[in-house]
C-alpha cells in the first residue's frame, strides 16, 4: 500500500514518541510538517486506522503504532494511564477464548482487541522512590 508523505509523517511521530498520542498531540508535533488544523490530522488518522497501521485506543481517544502483524488474532493492549506508554501482546489463546465467550451471548465485536488500563512498572517505580 501506498502511503502520502503526510501519512509517513504520522506515522513517524507515533513511531519516535513510542506512546499513546492525543490527536492534538500528534497536531503539535506535526505542525514542522506544514500541518495546520485538526481535520488534517483526523482525515489521515482515519486512513491509517482503516488500513490497520496504527489502533485507536477507545478508552482514551488516542492513537499508536500497530506492531502486531495484522493475521494475528485478537490483541491485548496494556496502556499506562500516567505516561501513555503502550505494550501490544498478541496471545494466540485470547482468541478462542473471547470469541468462544462473546459468541454464546450471540455478540458481534467490532475490534479484535482489549484494552487495559494501569501503571507500567516505570511509572510505579517513580512514585515508590517518591515515597522513600
Amino acid at each position: 500500500m501506498k502511503l502520502t508523505i503526510a501519512q509517513q509523517n504520522i506515522l513517524a511521530i507515533l513511531k519516535a514518541e513510542n506512546k499513546a498520542m492525543s490527536a492534538y498531540e500528534l497536531l503539535e508535533k506535526a505542525k514542522p510538517y506544514g500541518f495546520q488544523a485538526p481535520i488534517q490530522i483526523y482525515r489521515i488518522l482515519k486512513k491509517l486506522t482503516d488500513q490497520c497501521l496504527i489502533v485507536k485506543l477507545n478508552t482514551l481517544n488516542m492513537y499508536v503504532l500497530n506492531r502486531a502483524e495484522l493475521t494475528a488474532s485478537y490483541q491485548l493492549f496494556t496502556v499506562c494511564t500516567e505516561c501513555q506508554k503502550v505494550q501490544t501482546l498478541a496471545i494466540p489463546q485470547l482468541k478462542n477464548c473471547v470469541e468462544s465467550s462473546i459468541k454464546a451471548k450471540r455478540f458481534n465485536p467490532k475490534y479484535p482487541y482489549l484494552e487495559v488500563l494501569g501503571q507500567c512498572f516505570s511509572c510505579i517505580s517513580k512514585h515508590e522512590a517518591q515515597q522513600i
